[in-house]
């Protein structure tokens, strides 16, 4: 018997029995689209956190620190350890972080205290990740440009004043691209504001301020920039230079010979692996090494299993409305046999194969399970929607841990047609055993039946 003649009679025999069919679709229907939609939460939440994460910082930068205060003999981040740390399989990147602390001036107005300012290049900037709210990121050319965090924005008060913690300002409206600041690396009398003077009690001219034209602000989310400035590395290295010479003049008995052996030894290191995939391997290349390091692909991994737990509940609960579907078109087939008892006889006797009968009633059971795979699939698309539309208070408050504002249900492509198969292959398993009950039903018993 060809194909098409078994799919032509599965779906004239399924329309005759119209109610008892639609019921047991609807149950696949049920099923199939309990599972897609318990399993989009899970996906939803590990897509709204990773991406909550990217605002933030890029998920393919490890911070490295030196884990000296645990290990006074810990290797020191300097540029011997950077030159090793390139060596790593994955490393694409290592930029160390320089920074300083100076005075940023705006006409009348002033930081109340010294504000963190780290010197970038912009390749580095690039592969790092830095995004701004407003403005843009310097190019190549950059010299005396700055980028602010959002919380530096408020902590410019009036010369002489201090700044109130309590209530604070609202962020200084700076007109992107053609305000300038001045940096000012001197060092003042926190009661009487006056320049301080050296250990030996003389009075020490304060280098002349740099002038920088405020190019950008980093966004709210960036919590790493949010008190720092960003200026080019090659105007850092000019004013960190003049910053030396005028702390030697402050401190002219300060040890030499440590603040040289210092000069080349950072804080902070920052590593950009080429891949999320590698970022575990060669984070545990540089814990070996001995250096502390963290990176968001931890506390990423952690929500991950986290969420995989849930997503494996939520899909259990989905997969027993899947197994009563299953047992449902398990009950129809066989009163479909019962039915057609005597039609079953006759097809043995005009010579039908006994395959045939077989596959007759597997073909029936697979439509069932594909077509109520594909309605579930549609039906599940259609809830996603909705709630993605008019669903998002509720998710606000569902996933206010994660401070998710995306989707709340997510279906990828993969997800939809896993679904649609697995139907699919229910119904053909769930028609097995009574296939088989068709097949062994003698012949002459099942044209006597009435």
């Amino acid at each position: 018997m060809k194909i098409s003649d078994l799919i032509m009679m599965s779906i004239r025999s399924l329309w005759r029995r119209k109610l008892r069919t639609f019921l047991t679709i609807l149950g696949v229907v049920i099923g199939a689209s309990s599972i897609i939609l318990m399993l989009s939460l899970g996906i939803a939440m590990d897509q709204n956190f990773k991406d909550q994460l990217q605002e933030m910082q890029s998920l393919t930068v490890i911070e490295v620190t030196p884990n000296t205060w645990e290990d006074p003999k810990a290797p020191k981040l300097n540029d011997k350890a950077i030159e090793g740390m390139k060596k790593i399989p994955g490393v694409q990147r290592v930029v160390p972080i320089k920074s300083m602390n100076a005075y940023l001036e705006f006409g009348k107005y002033r930081t109340s205290d010294q504000v963190e300012i780290k010197g970038l290049s912009y390749e580095d900037m690039k592969a790092l990740g830095y995004k701004v709210d407003k403005g843009e990121i310097f190019d190549e050319q950059a010299d005396k440009h700055i980028i602010l965090g959002k919380e530096v924005c408020r902590q410019f008060v009036k010369r002489g004043k201090n700044f109130d913690w309590r209530n604070p300002p609202p962020p200084m409206p700076f007109a992107i691209g053609e305000d300038i600041l001045k940096v000012d690396i001197g060092q003042y009398d926190y009661e009487t504001k006056e320049p301080a003077s050296s250990s030996e009690g003389q009075q020490i001219e304060i280098p002349r301020p740099s002038k920088v034209t405020i190019i950008g602000t980093f966004s709210e989310e960036d919590w790493e920039n949010s008190y720092s400035a960003v200026i080019p590395l090659t105007l850092f290295e000019k004013i960190k230079e003049e910053q030396e010479r005028y702390n030697k003049k402050l401190n002219p008995n300060q040890n030499e010979n440590k603040s040289n052996k210092e000069k080349n030894t950072y804080q902070t290191v920052r590593v950009k692996v080429e891949s999320e995939d590698q970022v575990s391997s060669v984070q545990e290349a540089l814990k070996e090494a001995g250096y502390r390091t963290y990176s968001p692909m931890e506390y990423l991994n952690e929500m991950k299993k986290a969420s995989n737990s849930i997503q494996v509940m939520l899909g259990g609960i989905g997969a027993i409305s899947l197994m009563v579907a299953a047992i449902g078109i398990t009950n129809t087939m066989m009163m479909s046999i019962y039915e057609r008892t005597k039609e079953i006889g006759v097809m043995k006797v005009i010579g039908a194969k006994l395959t045939d009968i077989k596959k007759m009633f597997l073909v029936e059971a697979l439509l069932i399970g594909a077509i109520g795979g594909g309605v579930g699939v549609t039906f599940s698309y259609m809830l996603s929607y909705m709630l993605n539309k008019f669903g998002m208070q509720v998710a606000a408050e569902m996933f206010s841990m994660l401070g998710s504002t995306g989707s709340v249900s997510v279906i990828p492509v993969e997800l939809a047609l896993a679904a649609l198969g697995f139907s699919t292959v229910i119904g053909l398993v769930s028609g097995y055993f009574p296939a088989r009950r068709a097949m062994s039903l003698s012949a002459l018993s099942a044209i006597k039946t009435e």
